[in-house]
Order: structure tokens, then sequence, then C-alpha cells
């Protein structure tokens, strides 16, 4: 069976501790099954999946050779959903400057298309995942999501490859990490 990866940017501790109290806020209203633990935020460059041997090497390769371009300030605000507004799939913040992301997540999907991934056959949506997978219940109305910001950007000076362990502490392990080109 071959292990799931994905590329990422993580976020930094001083936002970790922020989007907790976003979670603790939302705990009490909002009956996810699953909320990320602080060190699981992370915003998805690229999903890819199961990785063969064979793939993850030519992978390697690409990885060490790409330029994924400029380091950048990232803010994080706002509180939203996936899904319905009465049993949303996910709730999660959003992330800005989204134009310095989608340079990034064009950077990387040239270099995971050299190893022989393709791209999702859907629009890249960048965020952090609060919570997922609804409870129990339907919400009356809108699902009330406070407006939110993170107190100031966080940098955002590097990319990493990380494997899924599911039901492991940490989930997301990192396995390959790119610096971005600082100013």
């Amino acid at each position: 069976m071959s292990t799931h990866y994905f590329i990422g940017i993580g976020a930094d501790e001083r936002v970790q501790a922020e989007l907790t109290q976003w979670q603790d806020e939302l705990k009490t209203y909002v009956p996810m099954k699953m909320w990320p633990r602080p060190e699981e935020f992370h915003i998805t460059v690229q999903f890819l999946g199961p990785v063969a041997e064979q793939q993850f090497s030519r992978l390697e390769e690409a990885w060490n050779k790409a330029d994924f371009g400029r380091a950048f300030n990232l803010e994080v605000s706002g509180i939203d959903n996936f899904g319905s507004a009465k049993q949303p799939r996910v709730i999660w913040a959003g992330v800005k400057p989204l134009e310095q992301l989608r340079d990034l997540h064009r950077n990387v999907i040239a270099c995971t298309g050299k190893a022989g991934f393709e791209p999702e056959d859907r629009p890249y949506r960048p965020h952090i995942t609060l919570g997922k997978k609804w409870g129990s219940g339907t919400v009356e109305g809108k699902l009330p999501l406070p407006d939110k910001r993170v107190s100031a950007p966080f940098e955002v000076g590097k990319v990493t490859l990380y494997r899924i362990e599911p039901g492991k502490r940490p989930k997301y392990v990192p396995v390959l990490v790119k610096d971005l080109e600082k100013e």
C-alpha cells in the first residue's frame, strides 16, 4: 500500500495559538467531529495522494531542482465553510494574498508535473482547516461564523512535502523542505 503525501505551508506557532482560540469559540456551537490539532494547521498547496517508491524518487529529483519563488507574508482572516450552510463539511480560515499563493501553487504544480503528478481538476482554494466532518443536527438559518483576523501576517519562507500518517502524532510528517528565496 502506498503512503499519501501533500505539499503545504505549515502555520507558525503564533498563528497556531490564535487559530486554536478560534476553534475553542467555534466548538461551543459548531458540532464538527474532527478539530485539527494546532501543529496540524497548514495550507495545502497540492495534494498528491499515494506515491509509489519509484515516483517518489522522481518527485525528490524534481523537488531538488525546483524554484518555488520568493518568500512572502500571508494574512489569515475570515472564517467560512465548504458544503451546506446547515451542515458544513469543513470550517476553515481564509488566507491572503491569493496571488502569491497562486504563483506558489503554479510553481509546485510545474515541479510535481515533472514527476508525473496531475493537478486536481478543480480550482485552487487555499485555506486552513479548523474543523471537519459535521457531527449532528442542523443549523437554523445561516451558520454564524465570526469575522476574525490573526493579529499579524506570518512569513511563508518554506514549502514542505508531508507524509500523512493517520492515527499517529504527529499526523503530518515533513519529508522534504524547500526554502523560498529571501529578498
